[in-house]
């Protein structure tokens, strides 16, 4: 390639950008060049001229690619991509279009849960949880593990949320779980995510120094269909929230539950795209918007950003071109400001800046979605749409009592909208009953007693039924 062909002035375009975005110098980049296997020495006046005249031998690009964690997000949030500068400089295909990315990673999902329940349906010995799975594969490396089973919900309705897992290293030559990239598909496939709320397995400081700490939410994670039928007045719901102490992801997986659509959450579509446990809010937001443009139909998918996409004025309820799928339904979950201050310090941690930035960032992002759902151009969404508070808990008891009080609301705003227990509800319920009996039990039971109308009395703790 010359050096003032089309390739090599759009590597100068990114290289000019990342430079600039990662605060790295022509003298510093240069060092680093000759750290590693280049041929030829590097100074600062070299690097220089790469910005606008000269190239750098082509065998030394991937190493400044790499030096400066490039990838297709100018923001420099994503993870690293090698691939990123060989695309921009024609030397690779590129990449396959969003959409198509997001139904293959959608259909590997639910690929995924298939051959899960095939596998418990095969074997009563086999791991059917994530939890067992995940200590499998943890066994196989040499790394020891704890699992903690959480029995949370509201006050005498206890159900089986999640399963909270340390793993330890008991040897120098073992890596650390994140530095073992066969751990971390396992910690992806099976919904993983990092935690470290207790009660926990081990509880002496000293051992939660040493661990990696990890849960895996029981409610809330990705599912299949459980039902044949799709309910025409709400063929695709979208659940979303400002944080994730709106717990968008156990509401919208109830939901999706009582109605027998699949769930998903874009925060494990981005995980599926960039293998990182903890997916960046731009990417989130963009599955979102694509999600909002072209519903998964016979779907439920919760979403949370505290940021709205500056190239989308009309995020997240709608398309860039005010355009959306006219049958799709809209929880909103609006925290209050007590909600906010207490998730702001984690938040901040999260995005580099402090709780008090983080607060107002939350608050003004609040302000926001709220202000353009009420435009006169989304009149057509906000008759879709459903704002349910969501307090501060004090206690997890509070906590579930706020997360089934929202999906309460959620199915009496769906009956409102046409949605009847009479489409073959009641046998998704029954089956619930077998595929989750440590959940369902007191979800139904629940809901039954605070008179959804989506669920048969019979659940009811006042019911006669054997």
């Amino acid at each position: 390639m010359a050096s003032h062909d089309a390739g090599w002035e759009a590597f100068r375009e990114e290289f000019r950008h990342w430079m600039e975005l990662r605060g790295m110098t022509s003298r510093a980049l240069a060092a680093r060049l000759n750290e590693l296997s280049v041929d030829q020495p590097f100074d600062e006046h070299v690097v220089k001229r790469w910005r606008h005249s000269t190239s750098p031998p082509l065998e030394a690009v991937r190493h400044i690619a790499s030096l400066l964690t490039m990838s297709d997000d100018p923001s420099g949030q994503a993870p690293y991509d090698p691939a990123f500068i060989l695309r921009r400089m024609g030397l690779l295909a590129p990449a396959a279009p969003a959409q198509e990315l997001l139904d293959t990673s959608l259909r590997l999902q639910e690929l995924r849960l298939r051959l899960s329940e095939v596998r418990g349906q095969l074997s009563r010995h086999a791991a059917r949880t994530g939890a067992g799975q995940l200590v499998q594969t943890a066994l196989s490396y040499g790394y020891a593990a704890a699992v903690f089973p959480v029995w949370e919900g509201p006050v005498g309705y206890p159900m089986h949320v999640a399963d909270r897992i340390d793993f330890r290293t008991p040897r120098d030559d073992i890596p650390a779980v994140e530095e073992n990239d066969e751990m971390l598909a396992a910690l992806v496939a099976n919904a993983a995510v990092p935690g470290t709320r207790h009660p926990r397995f081990s509880t002496q400081p000293d051992d939660l120094a040493e661990q990696s700490h990890w849960a895996i939410q029981l409610i809330g994670r990705p599912s299949m269909r459980n039902g044949k039928a799709i309910h025409p007045a709400a063929p695709a719901i979208a659940v979303t929230a400002s944080t994730t102490s709106a717990w968008a992801d156990d509401v919208g997986g109830i939901i999706a539950w009582l109605l027998g659509y699949g769930f998903v959450s874009t925060r494990e579509i981005a995980r599926e795209l960039t293998r990182n446990p903890i997916a960046t809010d731009a990417l989130r937001s963009e599955v979102h918007d694509q999600f909002v443009a072209r519903p998964p139909s016979h779907h439920v998918w919760s979403h949370h950003s505290v940021m709205v996409p500056e190239d989308n004025p009309n995020s997240p309820w709608a398309a860039a071109d005010g355009t959306g799928s006219p049958g799709l339904v809209h929880i909103r979950l609006v925290e209050d400001h007590r909600l906010i201050e207490w998730t702001s310090e984690w938040l901040g941690g999260q995005l580099g800046m402090s709780a008090e930035e983080a607060l107002t960032l939350a608050e003004t992002t609040a302000s926001t979605v709220e202000a353009r759902l009420h435009s006169g151009a989304l009149a057509h969404v906000r008759r879709r749409t459903l704002l349910v508070p969501t307090p501060f808990a004090e206690t997890s008891a509070q906590r579930w009592e706020n997360a089934l009080g929202a999906a309460l609301a959620a199915t009496r705003f769906l009956a409102e909208l046409g949605v009847e227990r009479t489409d073959g509800l009641d046998a998704v319920h029954d089956r619930l009953l077998r595929d989750e009996p440590d959940i369902a039990h007191s979800l139904l039971r629940w809901l039954a007693d605070h008179e959804c109308p989506l669920v048969n009395p019979k659940f009811s703790s006042w019911s006669n039924r054997a």
